[in-house]
This record gives structure tokens, sequence and C-alpha cells, in this order.
């Protein structure tokens, strides 16, 4: 109980949206926005009848609608303003933006390069184009865009993590390093960011940095089973098979649920000449999770190994299907197994993700399997 005269916690508590999402009821701060808008188009709107032509309130009243979700009559309206005003930067920010927002990126590029032509020295039109650009898989004009940003403000620490995940998907880990490091100055309890430091470590080689950058993440949050396992694959690499069974171990045992920790498991176990136990950890994870496709095509590998043939034969059979079943990557440039900077794994994937160096230990994935199911 509070004091008297004092109000109490569960008063000024915030509540989580999602709770009202649950009860089946608003959000107030919801509802509170919603009138908020209202109120502002009432006023804009009697302003325009007594002023229609003034270009900065038929502007407001666009991005009210935006603001509103009314898109489509958003994006009617800024057309017809860009016809009056074909030169105001402003006109092609916000049609850009309400495209985006409209699932219309064609016509958003479009719009906001025209933006960032006509202002070239607003960081929103850069850093909206650079968005966007990520959104489309164009990660070398993503990488410009968010550059520009930077170079204009280098104290925008989302830029950073942005252009950070653009070298990512270019391999260009030593840049994204640099970006990662500069943004974790300004933000050094981010704990995503560290795991994409990690990574990025990892796939520039420096692999004792890695194992550095996935202890404080660990350090962190001692909870994320996530954590544990990118920091076991860093031993993995670095052959500190002891602390990397550890690692995984721990992973499990944080989430009894995860596939992941045991996929790895069983490919630490499969390259110790251990293929009886890795199979266990293989089986283990396909339990939990029937859509892991690597852990079916390393059942594949290793019953083919220990003379199971026709579980071999029922393992590449499920893997098949999955891979029959997985939507085709529209990615161009590089391959992001996430959808946070860094391409940090998320599902179950190998924690490094990408190409492996040579066949570590625990570091095989099957991105490093050719279609006869070889080991690269």
């Amino acid at each position: 109980m509070g004091e008297a005269g004092k109000p109490t916690d569960w008063i000024t508590m915030k509540i989580d949206p999602e709770i009202f999402e649950e009860l089946g009821v608003r959000d107030p701060e919801e509802t509170k926005l919603e009138m908020a808008i209202t109120k502002k188009t009432r006023q804009v709107t009697k302003e325009l009848k007594t002023d229609p032509d003034n270009i900065d309130l038929q502007l407001e009243m666009a991005t009210l609608m935006i603001d509103g979700a009314n898109y489509e009559e958003a994006i009617k309206q800024l057309r017809a303003i860009r016809n009056k005003a074909p030169k105001n930067a402003r006109v092609y920010k916000l049609l850009g933006t309400a495209y985006v927002l409209f699932n219309h990126e064609e016509e958003a590029l479009i719009e906001l390069n025209r933006a960032c032509e006509l202002d070239p020295t607003d960081v929103e039109n850069h850093f909206n184009l650079g968005g966007l650009y990520l959104l489309r898989d164009m990660f070398s004009n993503a990488a410009d865009a968010f550059e520009k940003v930077i170079e204009m403000d280098p104290t925008d620490t989302t830029a950073y993590a942005n252009v950070a995940a653009a070298y990512d998907m270019l391999k260009l880990y030593d840049k994204e390093i640099v970006a990662l490091r500069k943004v974790l100055m300004f933000d050094p309890e981010n704990k995503e960011l560290r795991a994409a430091l990690s990574n990025a470590y990892f796939h520039a080689g420096r692999h004792e940095e890695a194992i550095d950058a996935a202890l404080c993440v660990v350090d962190i949050d001692e909870k994320d089973p996530q954590a544990y396992c990118n920091l076991g694959s860093c031993y993995s690499v670095c052959n500190m098979i002891d602390d990397a069974i550890a690692a995984f171990k721990k992973a499990s045992e944080l989430a009894p649920d995860y596939s992941l920790p045991h996929t790895n498991l069983g490919t630490l176990y499969a390259n110790m000449g251990r293929s009886e136990t890795a199979i266990k950890s293989f089986k283990t994870a396909v339990s939990l999770n029937a859509a892991d496709i690597g852990a079916w095509m390393n059942l594949y590998i290793y019953y083919k190994e220990v003379g199971l043939a026709e579980e071999s034969q029922a393992a590449y059979q499920k893997y098949e299907a999955l891979m029959n079943e997985a939507p085709p990557s529209a990615t161009t440039e590089g391959a992001n197994p996430s959808n946070i900077p860094g391409g940090v794994s998320q599902t179950s994937k190998y924690s490094g993700g990408g190409d492996m160096e040579g066949n570590a230990p625990g570091m095989e994935s099957l991105a490093d399997t050719d279609d006869e199911g070889e080991s690269r």
C-alpha cells in the first residue's frame, strides 16, 4: 500500500499495449492519439476554408491523413499538391512516406529520390530513402544513403546501426565493425548490437574479438539462450571444444524447447567424430522444431555415415520437402538470416551465419553443404 497522499505504483505504472489487445479493449494511448489527430484535422480544415491555396496547410492535412493511416486519400491529396508545387521537396518526402506505408515501394523510391534531389540537406530524406532501400534489399544504395545521413549528423545512432546492417549484407565486415563500434559508444548496453558486433568479428576472421563481444552479450543478459549459442559458435571455431559444449548446453537449459543449441551441438559432435552422439542431438532438434532444415540435412548425412540407409533417406525426404516449402529469397546482395543489424541468427541457423572457415568443430551449417550432401 502507498502512503497517504502519495500515488501507488499501479496507478503510475505504464501498461504494455499488448495487454489491452489480449483483454479485447483499446489502448487509451491509441485512443488519445486518434482524438488528437481528429482535433487537429478539424482545426486545419477550418483554416483551409479561409485559405484554400495554402500549400503548407494542405501538406499538414496530408500529414494528418498519414498519421491516421488514411494512406490512399493522403496519396491522392499529395499528388494534387505535387502538380501545384513540383519543386517542393516536402511534398515528395510525404508522398514517398505514404507510398511506403501503403506498400507501393517502387513509387516510393521515385518520390524519395526526388525529395533528396530537391533538398539534399534534409537528413530525413536520406534516412527514409535508406530505410526503403533496406526494405528492397538494395544494400549498396542503402549504405550510400545512411553514409550521407552520418556525414550530416554524426550522432545519429540509428543510421549507424542501419548502415552496419547494409554492410553486413554486402559482407563488408570491417566497415560493419567500425560502424557498430561507433554506435555502441552511444549505446554500450545494446544487446542486439553487441551480438551483431560479435557476428561481424566472426565473419572477418577476428575470432578472439568475436568471443569478447559475445561474452559482453552474455554479461548484459545472462538469460538469453541465443547469446550462449553465439558464444558457443565462437568457441567452436577457436577449437575451444569444452567451452563450446558448455555454452550450447547452457542455452538449452535456459530454453529447453529451443532447437538451435541441439543442432549446433550435433554438428560439434559430428566434427569430433562422435556421429552417434551427433545423431541424438539432431533428433532432439527436429523433435523440438520439425522445420529445422539444417538438422534434417545433418541427420541425412550422419545416418548414412553410420549405415542407417532407411533413416537417412527418410531424413533427406523431410529436408527436401521443407526446402520446397521455403519461399525463394529476394536477396541479391547478401544473405541475412535475421531482422536485426549484423545478421545475428534468430532461427535454427548457426549463430555465426554464412560460410564458416574450414571444418572447425561446430561450424558446419546447411549453407556449407552442397547438393549432394557433402560438406565443403
